[in-house]
C-alpha cells in the first residue's frame, strides 16, 4: 500500500500543476492599480496606512500589506510569485496541522495536497482567491494565517515547557488574523468564547484544565479587543455611507439563509466530497486527534453551519450585498477542515469505522482517492484551466493586456479600451473606455501619476 500512496502522492502534485502553471499568466486589474497608484504616493508609509484605516476599512494586517503592493515597483514577477506563494503555503501550513496530531509525513502530505487540491477546485472564486493580490492579502492570507495561530496554540497548550516561546507567537498571530477583514474579526473571538463555553461544560475538570481554560480566555479577550479595532474602526463608518441598503436585518437573514444552502451545496454536492468523507470515516481511528474525537459532532456541526452563515450574513448587514465571493472563499478552507472533524468526532462516537471497515478496504479506499483526483482534475475550476491552457488563452490575454498597456503610455488621453480575450478562469473586474468608472480612473492615474510600466 505505500507504493500505493506514493503513487497518488505523485497524481495530486501532477493534478495541482495547472494551478501553479495558471499563476505566471497572472495580471493585475481592478483595485490593484487604485492600490498601486496610492502605495506609490509621495507621502510616509504611516500616512497611507491611516487613509485607509481612518477613511476606507478597518482592516489593519491587509492595510499594511496592501501598501507593499508589487505595482509600486511596477514588479510583475512579483506579483505572480505571490500567487505561487499563496498556493504553497496553503499545502504547508495543512501538512503540519495534520502532522501535530501525530500523523506520518507520507499521510500528512497526502492529507495537505487533497486538501489543496480540493479547496483551489472548487473555491467559489478562484481569481480573487489566489490569483489577485488585493484578495490574497484581505482573504487568503487570513486564513492561512488563522490556521496558523491554531498550529501554535495547539503547540502551546500541550507543551506547558515551551509556553515562553508559544505564547507570544500564538497572541501575536491571533491580532494579525482578526486584523485582515470583517469576517475574520466577527468569527475569531466567536470561535474562541464557544471553546470557552464547551471547554467549561465538558472538560473543565480535565487534566490541566484550569491552565487550559486560562489560556483560551486570554486569547479570547485579545481576539474580542483586536476585533473591535476592526468593526469600530472610522473607516467602517464611513465605508458604510456608501451602501444605502445596510443594516436591513430581514434582507440579511434571508439572504444569508439562501447563500448558506447554496454554497454548503456547491462544495458537498460532488462525488470527490462524498469520496474524500468516506475515506476520512474509514480512516478515522487511525487518526490522532483524541481532543477533536472528544468534541460533539452536533457543536463542530453547528459551528460548520455558522461560519458559513456569517460569512454571508456580516456582508450582507454591512452593505446590502453578498461580498464578491470573497468573504466564502474566505471560510472555505474552515468548512473543509470543520466538516473533517464532525465525521471524525462522529465516527468516535458510533464506531462508524468498524461498520464500514468490511467495505471500505484499504483497496476500496485508494480506488476512492485515485477516483477524487481524476474527477477533481475534470471539474470545478480545473476544467477552467485546462480549457484556457488547451485554446491558449492565458498567453492571449497577456498579449493584450501589454499591449493595452503600451498604448495607455502612447496616448495618455485616450479612453482605455476593456480587454477582449480574458480566460474563463479570470473573473476580471475591467475597464469600461468610460473615465468615470472607477477601474478607468485608478489605472489612469496609475500609469499617468506613478510613472511606471509593469514587465
Amino acid at each position: 500500500m505505500r507504493r500505493a500512496r506514493i503513487l497518488l502522492l505523485f497524481f495530486l502534485l501532477v493534478a495541482l500543476l495547472p494551478y501553479l502553471y495558471t499563476c505566471f499568466y497572472v495580471l493585475p486589474f481592478a483595485d490593484d492599480f487604485c492600490f498601486g497608484w496610492t502605495g506609490s504616493e509621495k507621502i510616509s508609509f504611516a500616512q497611507k496606512f491611516l487613509k485607509q484605516y481612518l477613511h476606507w476599512n478597518g482592516r489593519y494586517t491587509s492595510d499594511v500589506l496592501v501598501n507593499f503592493h508589487p505595482l509600486v515597483w511596477g514588479s510583475l514577477p512579483a506579483y505572480r510569485w505571490i500567487s505561487v506563494f499563496a498556493i504553497v503555503a496553503t499545502a504547508v501550513l495543512i501538512f503540519f496541522l495534520v502532522k501535530r496530531r501525530g500523523n506520518g509525513a507520507l499521510n500528512a502530505a497526502l492529507v495537505a495536497l487533497f486538501f489543496s487540491l480540493f479547496y483551489l477546485c472548487y473555491l467559489p472564486n478562484i481569481t480573487e482567491g489566489v490569483y489577485w493580490y488585493i484578495g490574497i492579502v484581505n482573504y487568503h492570507l487570513g486564513s492561512l494565517c488563522f490556521i496558523f495561530q491554531l498550529i501554535v496554540l495547539s503547540s502551546l497548550l500541550k507543551s506547558e515547557e515551551d509556553k515562553n516561546i508559544y505564547f507570544p507567537i500564538s497572541l501575536l498571530l491571533l491580532i494579525v488574523s482578526a486584523g485582515f477583514n470583517e469576517v475574520a474579526a466577527g468569527l475569531i473571538p466567536t470561535y474562541y468564547f464557544a471553546a470557552l463555553i464547551y471547554f467549561k461544560i465538558y472538560n473543565g475538570r480535565a487534566e490541566n484544565g484550569a491552565r487550559h481554560y486560562r489560556i483560551l480566555s486570554i486569547h479570547f479577550v485579545i481576539a474580542l479587543i483586536a476585533s473591535l479595532f476592526v468593526i469600530g474602526s472610522p473607516g467602517n463608518f464611513t465605508r458604510e455611507n456608501v451602501f444605502p441598503d445596510r443594516f436591513n436585518l430581514i434582507h440579511s437573514i434571508l439572504f444569508t439563509s439562501l447563500q448558506t444552502i447554496r454554497f454548503i451545496g456547491l462544495w458537498s454536492l460532488s462525488i470527490p466530497f462524498l469520496a474524500i468523507s468516506l475515506i476520512v470515516v474509514a480512516h478515522a481511528d487511525k487518526v490522532k486527534a483524541s481532543l477533536i474525537k472528544r468534541v460533539d459532532y452536533r457543536f463542530l456541526f453547528a459551528v460548520l453551519l455558522f461560519t458559513v452563515f456569517m460569512a454571508a450574513f456580516l456582508p450582507y448587514m454591512a452593505t446590502g450585498i453578498l461580498g464578491q465571493h470573497r468573504t466564502m472563499n474566505y471560510v472555505f478552507p474552515f468548512f473543509i477542515i470543520l466538516w473533517v472533524t464532525t465525521l471524525l468526532s462522529a465516527s468516535e462516537k458510533y464506531r462508524l469505522y468498524q461498520k464500514l471497515s468490511p467495505v471500505i478496504t484499504n483497496f476500496r479506499v485508494m480506488l476512492l482517492a485515485f477516483t477524487a483526483v481524476v474527477l477533481m482534475v475534470f471539474s470545478g475550476n480545473s476544467r477552467k484551466i485546462i480549457s484556457d491552457v488547451r485554446n491558449g488563452s492565458f498567453q492571449l490575454y497577456q498579449s493584450e493586456f501589454l499591449q493595452r498597456q503600451a498604448r495607455i503610455l502612447k496616448e495618455p488621453l485616450a479612453p482605455i479600451p476593456a480587454i477582449e480575450k480574458i480566460p474563463n478562469t479570470f473573473q476580471v473586474v475591467d475597464t469600461k473606455s468610460d473615465t468615470t468608472w472607477w477601474v478607468d480612473k485608478c489605472m489612469k492615474r496609475y500609469y499617468t501619476e506613478t510613472k511606471m510600466v509593469p514587465k
